[in-house]
């Protein structure tokens, strides 16, 4: 018998969105003759498989996982897949591209997962998340789709609004949806005072049309006031669901047309029992309830619309030697870009003339204007405080400094930290059991009650319950916390990737540092000079500042800074990669460079071991030099200490964090480095392919890790800590990598973005307290457990208060969040 050959693919999977899926999907492929093995991933989209090449082919997966319900991406985007691929990111897996929606009309988190699901149903959708908080979607499109309208028609046919998020679509209190809710409010209080003073003066104000009376303001306010609530039932009803619309709906429908029928049916002789102030009462609180949810999300998005407002609508350029300006979106790049005295930077750019300084505040955080000049950098949303500028626009839309922010908030905004996994799962049902509960409650008083009083107490209970468990609150749990305290870190510079990175943040208790970049700023300065020949300080220096002038490597920088103008003319220069340089002044050869260069070369280098080992032990860098084959000195280089570096270990072991640096440095240098920001355990001689197996052996000794870096080098470190935390000064690659970025570049706000992470997730814990416990305790009275003992039976009108009262406590404790954080930073 002839060994089964076997073959591996990598698939790309479209629709799956909950851990159902994913066994779905797994135990089709698992059935399919010739599959020997199947491990889907739910975070990737993706389906790794074994199988045997004479008995299936990649036809008969995709009929596998398309019985199960689900399809392939095409097969130009399979290509994008390495075949090798256990786990690739979503954005490796498919290149997408990415929007931000504006959604208008949702309330609760039966609300959420209905714009979730319309959404995901959309061909070319492949991530879609939705935030009630900041009232907006997240979405990640395939590369070939073109439009987003099918999107937004999806949205609309769901029963919602939905817009491409901009400045303008980052409503204004008194705009659209609160301007709505306010008029609606108003009518329906001002209807509703004299509707319960009639209905509550038990006979008093009673004359003989008075129920006909409560009947017209009753039906008013529900008409008018309760419209957005009946829509959205009805929507909910289209499309076989159930959310809170539904409940109230149900709620007060059933006690207007009880009421209504009553009085529709009575007569003068015969007294009719009604509750058309019940309807009309919880209408009007339930309005004031989301109209103070709507103030207070606008308050939570206060971030998002700060760094909008920085953004310039047009911008003045050149061309064909003519200048016109154009609407920000159509400078590409390469334009001419003009810059006037207080105007806003409107892409990044190099400067090509003129000078001057540019706030650069609202995105560095640094107080100081910074003087710019040909050659200069330049940053979309700085704001040119003084001077004239024209620089050459080099990144453009989406790809500019200020976009990448906006966009990386946005993103985190609209997250779901995991603990929202539980929510998810539980709004997944709870509405169909509270209606189940309600028919119960109602059946059980209408039996146990006495008979003149049954169906009173019956429909009072059923709608308690129905308006009590209105699941606002337990939607607006997690992305309420994480809106303010996502929004607050990005106004300090520290933007924090998705709530995953913020929940894994509170279960840190080894902070990683890379030394260069981090610990050290990266820059040298020269501290001591020492000659070996007959030349003195200043020739040696002379000659070695004038050929160094000429290298780009950091070494040679602080010995570059020192040429003053010396009028050497250097000659046969000659870069020796990774060693050092040679070159002749005045016909004399020049060597310089590491201790190694030298000895190769055949130089003594004797007379230099003592520097060689002082210098070793103090963790400073030796540059040597050579003139015509003899040594004649030596200059002692020392790594600058960043200026924050010894707070920030301070501050994160007052933590009782453990701290380390890592470095490729021999063991006496990084020791040297690491003991005057007071760390004791260092990780040294270690290569940038094995700093990721460094963390990885801490992570198998039980360690949670944090790894803080900025190159390229740290990239695979930071993916494999279990938070990865990247110098904002660094690479795109380690920025990528990470789950938290600090704008800033310093050390010092790693213990603050700890701080924020934390303390927003505490927040999210209470919050999910408040939650559910106004629904554990209130359905249970409101259904009229504690009758028996007390005699209590609540009122649905305090049943309305107390459901707005629970998501008016998970906004309110997630505002605290944000004044709080103000006395941290």
């Amino acid at each position: 018998m002839l060994p089964s050959t076997s073959a591996s693919a990598t698939l790309a999977i479209e629709g799956m969105t909950c851990d159902h899926c994913r066994q779905s999907v797994e135990h089709s492929l698992l059935e399919t003759p010739g599959v020997q093995s199947a491990t889907v991933n739910l975070q990737s989209n993706s389906a790794q498989v074994e199988y045997d090449p004479a008995v299936a082919d990649i036809s008969d997966l995709e009929e596998a996982i398309n019985s199960a319900g689900y399809s392939l991406l095409p097969s130009e985007l399979q290509l994008l897949i390495p075949a090798s691929a256990s786990a690739p990111t979503k954005e490796a897996l498919i290149g997408t591209r990415e929007h931000t929606l504006a959604i208008q009309g949702m309330t609760c988190a039966s609300c959420v997962q209905s714009v979730e699901n319309a959404v995901m149903k959309v061909p070319g959708v492949v991530f879609c998340e939705v935030n009630l908080a900041s009232e907006s979607a997240s979405l990640q499109f395939e590369p070939y789709v073109e439009s987003i309208t099918d999107v937004i028609q999806a949205v609309h046919g769901a029963g919602y609004k939905a817009s491409i998020q901009s400045a303008e679509t980052i409503i204004p209190l008194e705009s659209l949806e609160y301007g709505s809710l306010k008029q609606r409010l108003q009518i329906s209080a001002l209807l509703s005072i004299p509707l319960l003073v009639l209905a509550m003066s038990h006979g008093r104000l009673d004359f003989m049309h008075s129920v006909w009376v409560q009947m017209a303001l009753a039906t008013i306010v529900v008409v008018y006031g309760g419209a957005p609530f009946y829509r959205g039932a009805w929507i909910a009803l289209k499309h076989l669901r159930a959310d809170m619309n539904t409940l109230i709906a149900i709620g007060t429908g059933s006690a207007f047309l009880y009421s209504l029928t009553a009085t529709l049916a009575s007569n003068p002789v015969t007294p009719v029992q009604v509750y058309f102030e019940t309807s009309a009462a919880i209408i009007t609180l339930v309005l004031l309830g989301r109209l103070l949810e709507a103030r207070s999300r606008q308050r939570t998005t206060n971030s998002i619309r700060k760094l909008f407002a920085l953004q310039a609508v047009t911008a003045h350029i050149r061309r064909n030697g003519q200048e016109q300006d154009v609407p920000l979106q159509k400078v590409v790049v390469g334009d001419i870009v003009l810059v006037h005295p207080g105007e806003k930077i409107p892409v990044d750019g190099k400067v090509i003339e003129g000078t001057g300084a540019v706030d650069e505040s609202s995105l560095t955080g640094e107080s100081l204007p910074v003087d710019k000049k040909p050659g200069s950098n330049l940053v979309s949303g700085s704001l040119n405080k003084d001077g004239f500028f024209v620089f050459r626009a080099e990144s453009v839309g989406k790809d500019t400094v200020l976009s990448r922010m906006i966009a990386y908030v946005q993103r985190a905004q609209g997250s779901k930290a995991p603990a929202a996994q539980l929510a998810d799962r539980i709004s997944a049902v709870f509405v169909p059991i509270i209606l189940l509960v309600a028919v119960l409650t109602f059946a059980v008083w209408f039996i146990v009650s006495p008979f003149d009083e049954r169906f009173q107490m019956a429909i009072t209970s059923a709608v308690a319950v129905l308006v009590i468990a209105c699941p606002c609150a337990l939607g607006l749990a997690t992305p309420a916390a994480l809106t303010v305290g996502i929004g607050r870190a990005a106004e300090c510079n520290i933007l924090i990737r998705d709530g995953a990175a913020l929940e894994a943040t509170g279960k840190i208790d080894t902070v990683v540092f890379d030394k260069t970049g981090t610990i050290t700023s990266g820059k040298f300065h020269l501290s001591d000079i020492k000659t070996f020949g007959d030349l003195s300080k200043e020739q040696l220096l002379s000659a070695t500042a004038a050929i160094e002038s000429r290298s780009e490597h950091p070494l040679a920088q602080p010995l570059a800074a020192t040429n003053s103008g010396s009028g050497l003319v250097v000659k046969e220069y000659r870069t020796l990669p990774g060693s050092g340089v040679s070159a002749k002044i005045h016909g004399d050869s020049w060597l310089i460079g590491k201790p190694d260069l030298l000895k190769v070369q055949g130089i003594d280098i004797t007379a230099a071991n003592a520097m060689l080992e002082s210098s070793f032990q103090q963790g400073k860098t030796i540059i040597l030099s050579a003139k015509n084959n003899l040594l004649a000195g030596g200059f002692a280089l020392t790594d600058t200490l960043h200026p924050d570096a010894i707070n920030a270990v301070k501050a994160l072991q007052a933590r009782n964090l453990r701290t380390i640096m890592i470095s490729g440095d021999n063991e006496a240098s990084a020791k040297a480095a690491a003991s005057q920001v007071g760390i004791t355990d260092v990780l040294a001689s270690v290569q940038p392919t094995e700093k990721a197996d460094a963390i990885q052996r801490l992570q198998k000794g039980g360690s949670k890790v944090a790894m803080v870096g900025d190159g390229i080098n740290d990239a695979p470190a930071l993916t494999q800590s279990d938070l990865g935390i990247a110098i904002g000064a660094g690479t795109d690659i380690a920025i990528e990598c990470a789950g938290i970025i600090l704008v800033n570049s310093t050390p010092r706000d790693v213990d603050r973005a700890i701080e924020l992470s934390r303390r927003t997730s505490r927040t999210i814990q209470q919050n999910y307290f408040w939650a559910f416990a106004y629904n554990l305790l209130g359905v249970p009275i409101a259904a009229g457990v504690l009758f028996p003992w007390t005699g209590l039976l609540l009122s649905p009108v305090l049943a309305s208060a107390a459901m707005a009262l629970s998501s008016l406590s998970v906004i309110s404790n997630s505002l605290r969040l944000k004044r709080a954080l103000k006395t941290t930073l």
